[in-house]
């Protein structure tokens, strides 16, 4: 039976005013108007004074530095900063062909997040999404195995059930996250059907800096453990003429919740992890470039599964996580640079699942994933018009699992790319980017993957950008060769090593206008097919113990939307961005909408920087129900958990919706002594919207803690 899309327009319309309804929603709105006048009061004061520090004679260092938020709590554009993803090489934002989002080092200190999964989970048209192993990504209704995450541009290993856990990359090393939506396997290979997610890490800009930050949190007691949850971090770097270095550690140690009180079952893992990085760079002439990092986390995680049977499991992960890139740069003429980067990954994990009071179904695994690439790329302007870039890369892949049907194995893919950025006209500037990249997979043969981008500015202020891209994404290891079976809930995964790759073709065009130097406003559409869509296919066979699941080839699917943003800087200090995200899917071998994925989506995002030292941070995002099937009994695409079999397989209609519901977090700083200290407060998913079964989100959470930088 159709819907009338009239009604579902209403139904979402009242759901937005209940929310704008409710207390702390107009508790909030108030606050907001109180310090607006405040704002307002304090510029008129402070106007000479910021105008004279402001002065165009005068530039600090750390101006320089900047990364488009401003100094002195003020707000800038961030046209000059620097980005690297949609082209694999450094250009302004404002220059850049392909579409590229940024969120910078002083948004991420703003936001108050501790990891970047946290960053990420209100970004627009991206879902961060809970699982067993942390937190995953969603991009435009595409998964998270169709997003590549990167770090300074190299892969990583460590995926639990596809997916890379964002929570364990702790914000403390991160400057920057650049995000590219669309199919970039023309530059970056396999993986890339969905976008890229690129992790800048840190480097120091001054001559000797220190830095140190302390949180602790807790939330309701029904939810949380009475310990709570507390955060440290530590930082120091040095720069001079030819050198700069940076050294950081942390310590992070979490309860875990749990979303049904009085349950002996978690809902998210306990934990605590240690983690360290170091950086060097050098420069001794300005030509030749030399930087190597490390990383490092050790993690322990906890949690309590408990059965329909009424066992008690006691689950544990202890993960080691390793990651050292290096690279040489030579930049020679006006913008020619060649350079050699390489990395090793290895990611282990040991698992346990012990049942209390006895040892029939323990389980004992091992994962151990060792990755390692390298890459020669050459930089070169050909001429005034055509600036080209032409590289090789060699990866190497091996896995060793107690989970796998033959526990070892192992394969490589070597590429060569191309793209050309040519700029057709200056005035009115037009510029086209082909590119085309030649993979051969030693399991799977040769891809050819290219891509189109081009650029019109219409007028100095309304640029347009459209992309043609296809893709591909081999079957993992896990996907090809996995034998898991999980006693505790009644079931069993098996790989299938008959997969055929997937593959993707992507449409996307955005327009970007700025009327004034403080409003912006965008608007992108999109589209991605994919085909040989991998899914898990129910085996009904009632003689056996478990239920069965397979993975096969049977599906076409695609994902369609579009986007629309707006940036107002106002008063100053203030800045205000809206969005709204419309993401249409379809699995077209059933004919339904793909799991999970909401239609409609919106987000906002408020900072005011005081010069005084005073910050505060509203976040908010909103998702529309989310479709969820039992009819098949399948692994649900969101979480490939089992659903119970008390869920009625035989109600019409066969589809269980999860409910609309509102991130809100909110956060408060005051510097204090020159801006060297910092007190702050906040309060992450303020409404305690959370749905145990499709939406297990952290319960409302209080956290406070100061910094110090030197």
């Amino acid at each position: 039976m159709e819907t009338n899309p009239i009604l579902n327009q209403l139904n979402m319309f009242f759901s937005f005013r209940r929310f704008f309804s409710s207390n702390w929603i107009q508790i909030l709105f108030l606050f907001l108007f109180y310090v607006s006048i405040q704002a307002q009061d304090e510029n008129i004061k402070t106007e000479n004074k910021v105008i004279q520090k402001e002065s165009p004679n005068t530039t600090t260092t750390d101006s320089k530095k900047d990364n488009g938020n401003g100094q002195n709590g003020q707000i800038v554009p961030e046209e000059s900063q620097i980005v690297v993803t949609g082209s694999r090489g450094e250009r302004r934002l404002k220059d850049s062909t392909v579409a590229t989002e940024v969120i910078s080092r002083k948004k991420i200190e703003a936001s108050g997040a501790r990891n970047a999964a946290e960053v990420l989970e209100t970004q627009l048209g991206i879902d961060v999404v809970p699982f067993f192993g942390g937190s995953r990504v969603r991009m435009l209704g595409l998964d998270s195995q169709y997003v590549l995450i990167l770090i300074d541009g190299e892969r990583i290993s460590g995926r639990l059930n596809n997916a890379v856990d964002l929570s364990r990359f702790k914000v403390q090393n991160i400057e920057r996250i650049e995000i590219v939506k669309g199919a970039s396997s023309a530059l970056y290979g396999a993986d890339a059907i969905g976008g890229v997610i690129n992790l800048i890490t840190r480097e120091a800009d001054k001559k000797l800096s220190y830095e140190m930050r302390t949180t602790y949190g807790n939330g309701s007691r029904k939810n949380f453990n009475t310990e709570g949850e507390f955060n440290t971090t530590a930082n120091m770097g040095f720069r001079n003429e030819y050198v700069s270095g940076a050294v950081s550690a942390g310590y992070n140690k979490n309860p875990g919740y749990r979303l049904v009180p009085n349950s002996q079952a978690t809902t998210g893992n306990a934990y605590q992890d240690l983690n360290t990085g170091i950086n060097l760079t050098f420069n001794p002439d300005g030509k030749f470039k030399g930087k190597t990092r490390i990383l490092y986390q050790h993690r322990d995680q906890n949690g309590v599964d408990v059965t329909q049977s009424k066992a008690v499991f006691d689950r544990n992960n202890k993960t080691h996580d390793f990651l050292a890139t290096g690279s040489l740069e030579y930049g020679f003429g006006k913008r020619n640079l060649i350079s050699f980067r390489g990395n090793i990954s290895k990611w282990e994990n040991k698992y346990y699942n012990n049942q209390r009071g006895s040892d029939e179904l323990d389980v004992k695994q091992l994962n151990s994933e060792l990755t390692s690439q390298g890459t020669v790329q050459l930089d070169m302007e050909a001429s005034e018009k055509h600036f080209i870039t032409v590289g090789a890369e060699s990866f190497a892949n091996e896995l060793e699992s107690d989970r796998l049907q033959s526990r070892y194995v192992y394969r490589t893919r070597k590429a060569v790319f191309f793209q050309d950025e040519w700029t057709v006209s200056r005035s009115p500037r037009i510029r086209v980017v082909p590119g085309v990249r030649y993979d051969d997979d030693s399991q799977f043969g040769n891809q050819t993957t290219p891509k189109l981008a081009a650029r019109y500015d219409i007028f100095q202020n309304l640029v347009w950008r459209a992309s043609y891209g296809r893709g591909f994404r081999p079957p993992s290891f896990q996907e090809l060769y996995l034998r898991f079976e999980n006693p505790a809930v009644g079931y069993v995964v098996e790989g299938n090593p008959n997969l055929k790759p997937e593959r993707s073709i992507t449409i996307n065009s955005d327009l970007e206008y700025s009327p004034f130097s403080f409003l912006t406003f965008s608007l992108s559409v999109y589209r991605n097919d994919i085909i040989n869509l991998i899914q898990y296919k129910f085996d009904s066979n009632k003689g056996r113990e478990f239920a069965e699941f397979q993975l096969q080839n049977i599906a076409k699917a695609y994902t369609r939307g579009g986007e629309f943003g707006v940036q107002y800087r106002f008063l100053k200090y203030f800045t205000l961005e809206l969005g709204y995200n419309h993401t249409d899917t379809r699995d077209l071998s059933s004919d339904r909408p793909l799991e999970g994925r909401a239609l409609h989506q919106a987000s906002a995002n408020f900072i005011y920087n005081s010069p005084g030292g005073f910050q505060f941070n509203l976040r908010g995002k909103h998702l529309d129900k989310r479709p969820f099937y039992s009819s098949t009994n399948n692994l649900s695409a969101a979480g490939q958990d089992y659903i119970p079999s008390e869920v009625k397989l035989n109600e019409n209609p066969p589809v269980i919706y999860g409910k609309p519901f509102t991130i809100l977090n909110v956060r408060i700083e005051q510097k204090f002594f020159n801006k060297h200290f910092a007190l702050f407060l906040g309060v992450d998913n303020l409404l305690n919207q959370y749905e145990l079964a499709y939406n297990p989100t952290r319960p409302r959470f209080y956290y406070g803690g100061f910094s110090a930088q030197f």
